[in-house]
């Protein structure tokens, strides 16, 4: 019987919750959560209320309440408690807290991916922009009422009044609204570089006042003085009632650390039938300081006679300041306002690009002319972070020749404004390309997902691929896009390049037969390759199946090497201004100069395409004088008669140029064998050795 009992009472102690700490002492009892316990016991009247009542506390940890600089005190701690106990999981989307007027906190959850162990993984869940690292500490008070803690990896800031002495603070200040906090930013800090006067009074002259005492939760973005002295100053009427609203998003809490994907874009206020305006928050991290830099983007996607198509790109100032509606964020410029040149942009001190045009004004300076006296252009910009990625060594190779440094920079200009909704539209047609201002030199463009709401473009410049993180930024005189790589300094081999490259993936395939292409990793060789297109394999397809055939099925290594090397130069690195140049002095025949290349097999013509001067039509007893070698855009290569087009010159690489062509250098009697990979110099060998066994057994008959 005592047994029984004894088992009894071991699965009572087992399996009944143990709430033996209230909340205080649960805090006081973690190490980590010390300096929040000591600012509790220091205050007269915390301790007494967290021992009676029930709460739910957010807690910092040592660590994020050592990096918060403003005041430690009662009402720090009392913006942490909400008089109801909740479970993370049982979190409604706003919660009051015990602060004096009880101003909310507002819940966000972001799905983490995680396999829930204690029931709350599968989920981030966020406290304004504190992210709870720690949930579901379960405590009681004397009276038995249940108390939890979570604990937050910041400190939560609320907004807070501070009157000067022997003023009182009106009462609907005391927890503002977004209405409260624009015509008296100066009770909660907002002076000197966060004053935003400028932007309440272009508001209350346009009678816009409501905008921002709207209920429920909403983000907005109030842009500082010095973000609209100069659009003040030139024409204040751009600032206008549409205007007003793209800087609201109803609906939506946005803090910035809740925002799961700069892809996800939001509608502002300004959405209606004729103009469509969506609202989304990115952030940059710079890995030199580990340091977040978070910025607020309007994509008017439908405009009108008075507002732009394109992105307007601000940076947040002063981030999450919660308030009664939602939460307000400032930025740097107004949205939707196109009102800053290429070059203005670029010059921003604190902007992504400032390292790109670093670069310009200190190397290149006629770079910094182009960009202000030319309209129309699109600039593909490297960000600061994509410097970090490129080879230091290159570059300043680069830097130290002005004529490689200009062409470099060049390749990231368009003469013309080029939108990725062009691009999309036109690359679902045709392999998309568009002219830069340096020589002969092109961008290839490609489309991923192109059906989606923000489409991902990718494009290549020599050799390089980056990807549009920011697209359509509007200016003045024309668009900047900005990409995450340095166009013209490659860090891909060869054999890279051929196996990241789509457009070359059937030449890689077969390159692949018997390692033939390993050489082409070398770092230590140069390499030039002229590389039939997926096309111009499927042409051979077509017109020579058996011979198609037999050169992909793998047993036929030889003939491709043969072919391949046809194709290729080793010893040296030919850019499309190289082959030029040799065929500077030669004859013109049939309307083209050219010049014989010697391949590692054969040899094939490099021909340029000749244009008459003065509108006269070219021919072959022309000379040299007479014609416009520098405006030709037509290159091909020959051999036996076979001509291939240079469709994508100057490839580069580290070890080599590719220079992509639209026809296969090759005839069906390249792959001539009859149920055999016995090379056709193999079997003449042969022949000839039978030829002289006869012989030499006919002599010796005689």
């Amino acid at each position: 019987m005592n047994k029984h009992l004894l088992l009894l009472g071991i699965l009572i102690l087992l399996y009944s919750p143990v709430h033996a700490k209230n909340l205080l002492d649960e805090i006081k009892s973690r190490p980590n959560l010390s300096e929040v316990a000591r600012i509790i016991q220091g205050d007269q009247l915390l301790p007494t209320l967290m021992e009676r009542q029930g709460y739910t506390a957010f807690i910092p940890t040592n660590e994020a309440l050592k990096k918060y600089q403003g005041p430690k005190d009662r009402r720090l701690i009392q913006y942490h408690l909400v008089n109801l106990p909740y479970m993370v999981q049982e979190m409604p989307d706003e919660l009051n807290t015990e602060l004096s007027g009880n101003p909310r906190v507002y819940v966000s959850r972001l799905r983490s991916g995680n396999t829930p162990i204690k029931g709350w993984e599968d989920y981030h869940y966020f406290i304004n922009n504190a992210k709870i690292i720690d949930a579901n500490h379960v405590a009681q008070n004397e009276e038995g009422i249940k108390q939890v803690l979570h604990i937050v990896d910041q400190v939560i800031v609320p907004t807070i009044a501070k009157a000067a002495s022997n003023t009182t603070i009106p009462a609907g200040f005391i927890t503002p609204d977004a209405q409260k906090l624009l015509l008296k930013p100066q009770l909660y800090g907002l002076v000197d570089d966060y004053s935003i006067s400028e932007f309440e009074n272009r508001v209350s002259n346009l009678d816009l006042l409501d905008v921002f005492n709207i209920s429920g939760k909403n983000t907005f973005f109030i842009p500082v003085n010095q973000a609209l002295n100069f659009v003040m100053r030139t024409d204040k009427e751009l600032i206008d009632k549409q205007v007003i609203h793209g800087h609201v998003v109803p609906g939506h809490v946005l803090f910035t650390r809740t925002v799961e994907n700069s892809n996800i874009q939001y509608e502002s206020l300004a959405f209606t039938d004729n103009l469509k305006v969506f609202i989304s928050v990115e952030n940059v991290s710079n890995s030199d300081n580990q340091e977040t830099t978070y910025y607020v983007k309007s994509n008017t996607i439908a405009s009108d006679i008075s507002h732009n198509k394109g992105t307007v790109l601000a940076r947040i100032t002063k981030e999450n300041i919660p308030v009664k509606n939602g939460v307000v964020h400032l930025i740097d410029r107004p949205l939707m306002v196109v009102a800053s040149s290429i070059i203005s942009y670029l010059q921003e001190k604190r902007g992504q690009l400032s390292t790109f045009y670093t670069l310009i004004r200190e190397h290149y300076g006629d770079m910094t002319n182009q960009l202000v006296v030319e309209q129309d252009l699109t600039l593909f910009a490297p960000s600061n972070e994509a410097f970090k990625m490129v080879n230091k060594e290159r570059l300043n190779q680069v830097i130290a020749n002005q004529d490689r440094l200009g062409k470099l920079l060049k390749l990231h200009v368009v003469k013309r404004r080029l939108t990725t909704d062009e691009i999309v539209d036109r690359s679902t047609r045709e392999i998309f390309q568009a002219e830069t201002l340096s020589n002969r030199r092109k961008l290839y463009f490609a489309v991923n997902e192109p059906n989606a709401l923000v489409p991902v473009v990718s494009l290549e410049g020599a050799g390089v691929n980056a990807t549009i993180t920011t697209p359509n930024i509007a200016a003045k005189n024309g668009v900047i896009h900005i990409i995450d790589r340095i166009l013209g300094i490659p860090s891909q081999t060869v054999y890279e390049k051929l196996a990241s490259d789509p457009m070359l993936s059937s030449t890689f395939s077969l390159s692949e037969q018997e390692g033939w292409n390993e050489r082409l990793g070398s770092r230590e060789e140069k390499f030039t390759l002229f590389v039939p297109s997926n096309d111009a394999w499927a042409m051979i397809h077509r017109k020579m199946p058996s011979a198609y055939k037999k050169l992909f099925m793998g047993d036929f290594a030889y003939h491709v090497r043969y072919i391949l090397e046809r194709h290729m130069i080793v010893g040296q690195d030919l850019s499309l201004d190289d082959l030029v140049a040799l065929t500077s002095n030669s004859t013109v025949r049939r309307g083209y100069h050219e010049e014989r290349l010697e391949m590692t097999r054969g040899k094939i013509y490099f021909q340029a395409r000749v244009r008459a001067s003065f509108g006269e039509s070219s021919s072959s007893n022309e000379t040299d004088t007479e014609m416009d070698l520098e405006d030709s855009s037509e290159y091909y290569v020959e051999w036996n008669g076979i001509k291939a087009r240079v469709i994508r010159p100057d490839v580069e690489c580290v070890n080599g140029v590719v220079h992509v062509i639209d026809s296969v250098l090759m005839m069906n009697r390249d792959v001539t064998v009859s149920g055999s990979t016995v090379p056709m110099v193999t079997g003449l060998a042969t022949l000839i050795a039978t030829f002289f066994t006869v012989a030499f057994a006919r002599v010796l008959h005689h």
